[in-house]
């Protein structure tokens, strides 16, 4: 797959819009969840390899997980979830009654995700966040198993995002503008839940970059992820102690 969106996948989103739209067209957005421009972004990236397997960790109020379900019907879906006692546990399941593609876990996915992860699956991380979700997904790439590894909100502005510039710039962003022109259209009705300066405006996309921002880390085999995880042990522990 390219590593950047502009060839094929930018080329896809052009001509694949309508399909999405159809395979999502009965799921309501619900809040704090990924958006349907971003996870537009992980199903061109990810139908790619045909996944059998995706492992999901943090699934909230189950909104990516349903979209998973819905556009990977014959895949198999693990989603773990950390805080069994959340108000939202009840929300998932009630939103993913009946996917039998689905299983929903509970647990610590940094611990959980590397130890169930087989040869071809694909990972999307919404939890945990920061540098613990960003050494979670090198760990994930570490073992060879997998073509892709997704982190979501990475900002432009954000310490992780810097991170990915620097040291992976193979990484490819939903929040490009050539892909976010094309893609923001799916999220109408829900700007109210971004920040105003991610918003889609008149004049294109805003400087802060739109949406929360989902990252498709590729696996390459000239990478040491081990070390680029020490690296991000590193520099976590700097961006501590810098905003201390």
């Amino acid at each position: 797959m390219p590593t950047n969106l502009s060839n094929k996948p930018l080329q896809d989103a052009l001509s694949s819009i309508a399909e999405f739209q159809r395979l999502t067209t009965d799921i309501p957005y619900e809040r704090k969840g990924i958006l349907f421009s971003e996870m537009f972004f992980f199903w061109l990236c990810a139908r790619t390899v045909k996944p059998q397997r995706i492992l999901e960790s943090g699934r909230a109020r189950g909104q990516s997980t349903l979209i998973l379900s819905h556009c990977f019907p014959d895949a198999e879906i693990i989603s773990v979830e950390y805080d069994s006692n959340s108000p939202d546990v009840l929300v998932a399941s009630e939103r993913l009654k009946g996917r039998d593609n689905v299983q929903q876990l509970f647990g610590d996915a940094t611990r959980l995700l590397p130890k169930i992860a087989q040869t071809g699956d694909i990972a999307i991380i919404d939890g945990p966040k920061g540098y613990r979700g960003l050494r979670l997904a090198l760990h994930l790439l570490s073992q060879g198993k997998m073509p892709f590894v997704f982190m979501h909100d990475t900002a432009i502005d954000s310490p992780e995002r810097r991170y990915l510039s620097q040291r992976m710039p193979e990484t490819s962003y939903s929040d490009l503008p050539a892909f976010s022109e094309i893609a923001h259209s799916l999220d109408q009705g829900v700007w109210d839940e971004l920040p105003n300066d991610h918003r889609w405006t008149p004049t294109g996309a805003p400087a802060a970059g739109y949406g929360f921002s989902l990252a498709c880390l590729p696996y390459a085999h000239n990478r040491n992820y081990q070390w680029l995880r020490l690296l991000a042990i590193l520099d976590g522990l700097n961006h501590r102690l810098l905003r201390r």
